[in-house]
């Protein structure tokens, strides 16, 4: 496959993790459009990371065997479908169906794409091609919520959705085009799939990306306000620094993928985790400076992306005749780190009063991933029957 086919699936997950995203900077609008409460916007978020996190294991499963391509191109059909859906909404029920099928549809055609990408290029090109990949759910923290609230201040939020369902007609075409097919793997029976939670080094994996994904959440869900009154940022620089941590969050996903095919999944990972736990920690110490405070996050979330991809290739590395599976999976856990790292959050700012005790709770919460990566590393492979 050639670097441009890579390149269409990367804009392809962009769009997928963008239409997520859009919704939190127009929540307003949305709510004043539909004439429900602003509380009521939650809910939308909710369908689209529970479609994500439940139905996406389920369809992969469903169409294990399928041609990959054609898989990918369904998904994008029905992504497109839910965009457009989103942009005629005419009440909240008809928005969280919408909601709800982006999620399912966007989740599948990410899974799908990174688990074709592992079968069409060398095997020690996959984390590197992963990790463009990653780059484009990563461009989506830069670009997602600008881009929405941009279009719809200047149209309207319906507009927005339209714009998404164009460009993703416009990836169908090229997904069409430019990528060979690719063969389906084995039907996994659901007693098979169950019995992967038996395997250590899988759930172990499946644990790391819950526990990583939960410490930065319990962090960054509050990063907004603790920049507020902290440092008396104002909302451009506020902006400013968005653009910033997303710009370091994509280099993060780079490098990963290049740690993961140079040095191995295992160096690139404990690296990550190990600088992700100690920079949360001591965040307090770089408050001296909004310089100091921005580098700081800088390097903090471009180290929370560089485990990413080297996860991803992890798992396709555990499971490398059915790898669509353990990437779903994979992708649930993440969805569900997200949940429980912003629970957590609001449950330390809620017990303390403070914001920036959220960087300790969220440092501690990857130092649980740091010990959990060292199970599963240096588990033997083939323990337990639960490979897939």
């Amino acid at each position: 496959m050639s670097r441009f086919g890579i390149y269409v699936l990367t804009i392809g997950a962009f769009l997928a993790v963008t239409a997520e995203l859009m919704l939190i900077g127009v929540t307003d609008l949305v709510a004043r459009d539909l004439q429900v409460p602003l509380s009521f916007i939650g809910h939308l978020v909710t369908a689209y990371a529970l479609a994500f996190a439940v139905g996406t294991p389920i369809v992969i499963t469903l169409t294990a065997r399928l041609e990959r391509k054609r898989v990918m191109l369904a998904a994008l059909f029905f992504f497109v479908l839910a965009n457009l859906v989103s942009s005629w909404s005419p009440n909240f029920a008809v928005l969280m169906v919408a909601r709800a099928l982006l999620g399912l549809s966007g989740g599948v055609f990410v899974v799908v794409a990174m688990g074709a990408v592992s079968k069409l290029v060398p095997p020690d090109k996959v984390g590197g091609a992963i990790g463009t990949i990653m780059m484009g759910l990563s461009g989506s923290l830069v670009f997602g919520v600008p881009l929405g609230i941009v279009l719809s201040g200047w149209f309207s939020w319906q507009f927005a959705f339209g714009v998404i369902a164009v460009l993703g007609v416009l990836i169908w075409i090229g997904i069409l085009l430019m990528i060979p097919a690719v063969s389906g793997g084995e039907s996994v029976p659901l007693r098979r799939q169950f019995s992967v939670f038996m395997n250590k080094k899988m759930v172990s994996g499946f644990l790391i990306t819950l526990f990583v994904n939960a410490g930065s959440q319990t962090v960054y869900t509050f990063l907004t306000p603790v920049l507020q009154t902290t440092t008396q940022m104002n909302t451009w620089m506020i902006s400013l620094t968005m653009l910033v941590l997303g710009i370091f969050s994509m280099i993060g996903s780079r490098l990963g993928g290049f740690g993961a095919d140079r040095f191995g999944v295992k160096k690139t990972v404990y690296l990550s985790l190990i600088i992700h736990a100690t920079v949360l920690l001591l965040l307090p110490v770089f408050m001296f400076s909004i310089a100091t405070f921005v580098l700081a996050l800088s390097v903090w979330i471009c180290f929370t992306w560089m485990a990413s991809p080297a996860l991803q290739t992890y798992f396709v590395q555990q499971s490398p005749q059915n790898p669509d599976l353990a990437l779903s999976l994979n992708t649930s856990f993440t969805q569900l780190g997200i949940a429980l790292g912003a629970s957590l959050g609001g449950w330390v700012v809620n017990l303390t009063g403070d914001l920036m005790h959220t960087t300790w709770a969220g440092g501690l919460i990857v130092l649980l991933a740091i010990a959990v990566s060292r199970i599963s590393f240096v588990t033997p492979d083939g323990l337990g029957k639960g490979s897939i």
